[in-house]
């Protein structure tokens, strides 16, 4: 009995321990897990998301535009553009610490202007900001017809705020020999402009002014915009006038002079953009400009006018993809225009935003 208890007392303690390396063979080690997503950041809009490890926001974004069109009665052409914008923005104890950068990039159909560009690449703090920049000069009404600013990109130091339904800033500009109407003389002396922007939106009414004082020509523009909530859409009117030839106002030479000859002294400017339905908007728009020459230079008898009128139609086909269609007509004085007395433009587009 005492042999036979051993030996059974043996053999459990055998099959104990087998089954206890058996148990230990089979335990898995949970794994160490990770976030592998982006985690949204709300604090600038949407579409921003936190740069991992940073406290960084980044917002991608941009559009793909195919665009055919027809321009000064001289054929048609075809290109396809690409734009990509990106900005980045940090809270910070004086403001949003900001940069963005945007680059445009061309193909046309007769592969001889493909190019990149920059279209904008600036930083900026709290109301700060220093770069290359579309200018306040660079809005203007909808539907492209109007014709009411002249240079609308350069490179600029300013100063913004927005607070209680107005807004407003200032900005100091470096104006390139060519903006200010210099052909020889300078080439590399980048000169001075000032430039300033106030006002209001508030109770379906935008209203604002822009100021630009060019100070090599010693000259200045002013243009009001405005739009108002009407009906099933909103009225836009504008109105233009400059001292003299100035890097924010349109201007033309002779066979490349070395100096302007032409610009526009002053101008009006209207249409509706009316929403037809949820998808389709039409805006009508018409311009008038009183033209100034240098009568020396130009061999005009008389400061030429010109009026000019179209139509902007935009379908939106699904969510971020636009179909636009723009088609205007310009009459000009026949003491401005040689070979004809009136063009016809327009374009096709087709635009995929992100």
């Amino acid at each position: 009995m005492k042999l036979q208890s051993a030996l059974l007392a043996s053999a459990a303690l055998l099959a104990a321990a087998s089954g206890a390396r058996a148990a230990d063979a089979i335990v898995a080690v949970e794994p160490q897990t990770t976030n592998n997503y982006v985690e949204a950041c709300d604090a600038f809009g949407k579409g921003y998301f936190y740069i991992p490890g940073t406290e960084t926001c980044l917002d991608i974004g941009g559009y793909v535009r195919f665009q055919v069109e027809t321009q000064d009665n001289n054929g048609w052409d075809v290109y396809s553009k690409g734009q990509l914008d990106i900005q980045a923005k940090t809270d910070t104890e004086l403001g949003a610490l900001t940069s963005r950068i945007a680059l445009n990039a061309y193909a046309y159909s007769d592969g001889t202007s493909d190019n990149v560009e920059i279209s904008q690449a600036y930083l900026g703090l709290g109301g700060f900001q220093a770069g290359y920049f579309k200018t306040y000069w660079d809005e203007d009404l909808t539907g492209e017809v109007d014709r009411l600013s002249g240079n609308t990109k350069m490179t600029e130091i300013r100063y913004g705020f927005i607070g209680s339904g107005f807004f407003g800033g200032l900005a100091v500009d470096a104006l390139t020999p060519d903006m200010v109407g210099i052909k020889t003389a300078d080439p590399d002396t980048a000169k001075i402009g000032v430039a300033g922007r106030i006002g209001m939106a508030m109770g379906g009414i935008n209203a604002k002014l822009d100021v630009g004082y060019d100070t090599f020509n010693e000259e200045a523009g002013l243009r009001a915009m405005s739009d108002f909530a009407m009906g099933p859409g909103s009225l836009e009117l504008a109105a233009l006038y400059n001292t003299g030839a100035n890097a924010y106002s349109e201007t033309w030479d002779l066979n490349d002079g070395n100096d302007y000859y032409g610009y526009t002294e002053w101008a009006v400017a209207g249409g509706y953009r009316m929403n037809v339905t949820d998808k389709l908007t039409i805006t009508p728009q018409v311009q008038y400009s009183k033209l100034k020459t240098d009568n020396a230079l130009s061999g005009l008898d008389s400061d030429p006018d010109l009026w000019s009128g179209g139509v902007y139609f935009e379908y939106q086909v699904v969510d971020n993809l636009w179909a636009k269609l723009n088609v205007q007509y310009t009459d000009y004085n026949s003491t401005l225009k040689n070979d004809g007395k009136n063009n016809w433009d327009g374009y096709f587009r087709l635009e995929r935003d992100f």
